[in-house]
């Protein structure tokens, strides 16, 4: 009895079991059923339809109408679909089984975009699916069923039961946000989209202008950045609006396509080299510049990759690959303390969550998270960031003015200081030419007194009478008159503009036969009882350079004639010439006297001539000197002196070799 009651307690929970699996399935069904079937009444404005069953043909399985009623019993509800990124775009296939109670026919179809690329609308007929409108994206805009910026289809539904079977495809296979509106409701949803988009439109439009504003106060690569980065953010705008398509170009669905695309990838180059230019990573982390820049030619790489495939897979691809990427210069940025620096890591993390993660992985190729309304998403990201980007710039251009400002008045006090510092030097230098041309004045004056001087007593001679020598004494009057014009040819020609250049005969000269032959000349002027003269030549004879041989020859002699003139008794000369990597270096030294600093800075100036040895006995007017000086700089060199190691003076003369011809004579 016992057991009898034990198998009829089982078998009634048994009973029950089955009692709640049979309600369970009849509640599962009728729900699959309620998903599948729309009520439309009077009260009905707007049925979203994300609710119906859904096929996405990854395989392009579905290669006629007729393969249709084969795959019908593969319609799942949106949720339960395995969903999987694609690279190229693919059809989406939804069943809608509507009835219409309400008193109106005139229904209307949006998708939430402005294009689409594929759009094919069946309705079953008679048992079979039949094309009722189709649109492809070659469509210009005036073959559209209803003209508006956005993408909406008209559905006439008879009263009753009917049945539609809608193909499309969507720029980046992102989720469309099926809606059925009634006639009143689509004309307020479009124009409150159309409103939408435009005010949109416009303040992305003010945020430009004040961009462009600041960029022309502040002209730096970054603001270039944000400026193009800011533009192409309008262009998305209105894009995605269907402006551009319905007033740019209407009759070029194909071009509008890639208009699209090409805007989806280029505007992440000009974001990461905005972010890069406002971190200044190159001065800051320069292994994230490396990576920023990595990413931006990767990104360049990308752009004739989309429009050649028509599909910009693989830059949203990137762009995930982006996300460790800003995840990390989010945290770096949030640990700095410059101006802006938070407002722009929060923009950055906008940007990572509405457009990286959300729209790009969740809602476009990824298929993660099915976004509806990814075009809002794209617009709202967009706007938010560009705002906290500008308030970012503000602040730190309000930083960088009132440390501008600072280092201004830094650096006016450093100018008064400067200004009075050059006006003691400026004070010191007029005192020193007014010394100058009082010296000047003083040496003229002595040059010119003693021929002067000659030339009245012969003239006074002539003109009395007392000379015994007439022809002599004309003779005389001549030389000190030539030696005048010679002395003012000189005079002139190292101070005043005259270009000795254009007067200079060039050649190619051997360099180390020009040295023997230059010493030859000046042993005529050496009287071996009083002085010595020899000279060091080991250069190349094949060695050549251009120049003037007998301009640079005279300068030689010049230097040497004064170490005979000024080295005392028994003066030892030494010639030597030596080239090194740029320049032949001709070196005369002797063993007089050495100079003081001030000679050394004053050698080479017309008229001088050391007190101890100013004398009308010795010659010269100190003249030669300064003519050499003269000859040297008009070949591009230059002529100096120090004290020699042979216990005198030492003159070098510096050629440069950029002429030189090295190849054999």
């Amino acid at each position: 009895m016992i057991v009898t009651n034990g198998y009829r307690v089982l078998f009634m929970r048994f009973i029950l079991m089955l009692l709640i699996a049979s309600f369970l399935f009849a509640g599962h069904a009728t729900s699959a059923e309620q998903q599948q079937r729309f009520v439309i009444d009077d009260t009905t404005t707007q049925l979203t339809l994300n609710n119906a069953t859904f096929f996405y043909d990854y395989d392009r399985q579905i290669k006629a109408p007729g393969d249709i009623s084969e795959f019908l019993p593969q319609f799942i509800p949106l949720n339960e679909i395995d969903k999987r990124p694609q690279h190229k775009l693919y059809s989406k296939w939804v069943s809608l089984k509507l009835d219409n109670q309400s008193s109106s026919a005139d229904w209307v179809l949006s998708f939430g975009f402005a294009r689409l690329p594929k759009l094919v609308v069946y309705q079953l007929d008679g048992g079979e699916f039949k094309e009722v409108l189709s649109q492809h994206e070659d469509v210009r805009f005036d073959e559209r069923p209803v003209q508006d910026p956005q993408m909406y289809l008209p559905l006439d539904l008879k009263p009753g039961h009917s049945e539609f079977l809608i193909e499309y495809q969507t720029f980046a296979n992102a989720p469309a946000n099926l809606r059925l509106h009634s006639k009143a409701n689509y004309l307020s949803t479009s124009q409150l989209s159309i409103l939408t988009n435009a005010s949109l439109a416009g303040v992305v439009a003010a945020i430009l202008l004040i961009v462009i504003v600041n960029l022309a106060f502040n002209r730096n690569t970054t603001n270039v950045f944000y400026a193009m980065w800011t533009l192409l953010f309008l262009l998305i705008v209105i894009d995605m609006a269907g402006f551009s398509f319905q007033y740019f170009w209407p009759n070029h669905g194909f071009f509008s396509g890639q208009f699209s695309i090409a805007l989806m990838a280029i505007v992440p180059i000009f974001h990461l080299l905005f972010v890069r230019g406002f971190l200044q990573l190159k001065h800051y982390h320069p292994t994230l510049n490396t990576v920023y820049v990595f990413g931006t030619w990767l990104y360049i790489i990308l752009v004739p990759t989309a429009l050649y495939l028509e599909s910009v897979y693989y830059n949203l691809l990137a762009s995930t690959f982006v996300i460790p990427l800003f995840v990390y210069t989010c945290i770096w940025s949030f640990r700095q303390k410059g101006p802006g620096m938070r407002t722009f890591t929060y923009s950055l993390i906008n940007h990572l969550l509405f457009l990286n993660v959300l729209t790009i992985v969740g809602a476009s190729y990824g298929n993660l998270i099915d976004v509806f309304e990814i075009t809002s998403f794209i617009k709202v990201g967009y706007l938010i960031e560009v705002l906290l980007f500008t308030v970012a710039l503000a602040l730190q251009h309000k930083s960088l003015q009132g440390q501008l400002v600072k280092h201004l008045e830094q650096q006016v006090n450093a100018l008064n200081r400067t200004v009075d510092s050059e006006r003691q030097v400026v004070n010191e230098q007029v005192n020193q030419l007014k010394a100058k041309e009082e010296q000047l004045f003083t040496d003229l004056s002595h040059e010119l007194r003693t021929p002067l001087t000659v030339m009245k007593i012969q003239v006074e001679s002539l003109q009395y009478n007392i000379v015994e020598n007439v022809e002599d004494s004309y003779a005389k009057l001549m030389t000190k008159i030539d030696e005048l014009h010679k002395f003012i040819d000189q005079l002139m020609l190292v101070t005043g503009d005259k270009d000795v250049a254009s007067i200079l005969n060039k050649e190619q000269v051997k360099v180390a036969h020009f040295i023997n032959e230059t010493f030859q000349t000046c042993m005529t002027y050496v009287d071996p009882k009083k002085a010595r003269l020899e000279v060091i030549n080991r250069l190349d004879p094949h060695f050549t350079m251009q120049f003037d041989k007998r301009s640079i020859g005279n300068a030689i002699l010049e230097v040497v004639k004064n170490a005979l003139k000024y080295g005392g008794e028994g003066v030892d000369i030494k010639m030597s010439a030596l080239v090194t990597e740029q320049n032949l270096v001709l070196r005369i030294e002797d063993s007089g006297m050495p100079l003081s600093y001030d000679a050394h800075r004053q050698l080479f100036q017309p008229l001088f001539r050391e007190e101890a040895s100013r004398s009308s006995l010795s010659g010269g007017k100190g003249m030669g000197l300064a003519v050499c000086k003269k000859i040297v700089e008009c070949h591009g060199g230059k002529i100096d002196s120090h004290n020699s190691l042979l216990g005198g003076l030492c003159i070098e003369i510096i050629l440069p070799t950029a002429e030189t011809d090295m190849a054999l004579a």
